[in-house]
């Protein structure tokens, strides 16, 4: 046997090259499917009085009556682009940027929901609005379980550098040495 690197065919090269920019979600991608589609439902629950997180989102009449500030609305919004459409879109695209930019965009939707209950606690006296719903302290959770598993999916699997490395292949064990 020669201790030269093996010439790569331009099609394994190609396939090689793209590898290490794709995630592999596994059973991790399933729990974070499921959170998901939980949390598309929880935007139907109440999110305060009878607003319900669509309301929020697209900041309707009931909203509107229900005194819905600025965190709560960053919140929902956050949660549908973020933790709805950028975490479907790295799933199915299994893309390393797209999940860094789902685990990032999660984490901030996780700070503005934290916000978003405690404006719903402190509504000042004499102004129309009630407390937090049952829709928006779900819908924070599921927005914590999905970023839980984001950072947890993309600090293990740290993609391989692109370089030289790559190209040769280095077998761990060789069989008859």
């Amino acid at each position: 046997m020669s201790d030269e690197p093996a010439r790569v065919a331009p099609d394994e090269a190609d396939a090689v090259q793209r590898v290490p920019r794709q995630l592999e979600s596994g059973l991790r991608g399933v729990g974070i499917a499921a959170a998901l589609m939980m949390l598309l439902v929880a935007m139907l629950a109440p999110h305060a009085g009878a607003a319900s997180g669509w309301d929020v989102l697209l900041f309707d009449a009931r909203a509107q009556a229900e005194n819905i500030r600025l965190p709560s609305r960053l919140f929902v919004a956050g949660a549908v682009v973020f933790a709805v459409v950028v975490t479907a879109a790295a799933l199915v695209l299994r893309r390393w940027v797209l999940a860094w930019v789902a685990t990032a965009g999660c984490g901030l939707t996780a700070l503005f929901g934290l916000l978003a209950v405690w404006s719903r606690q402190t509504v000042p006296a004499g102004t129309a609005g009630s407390g937090p719903g049952i829709g928006l302290v779900l819908a924070w959770l599921l927005v914590l379980v999905v970023t839980f598993h984001w950072v947890r999916l993309v600090w293990t699997q740290v993609p391989a550098p692109r370089g030289r490395a790559e190209a040769v292949f280095t077998p761990k064990l060789r069989v008859g040495d």
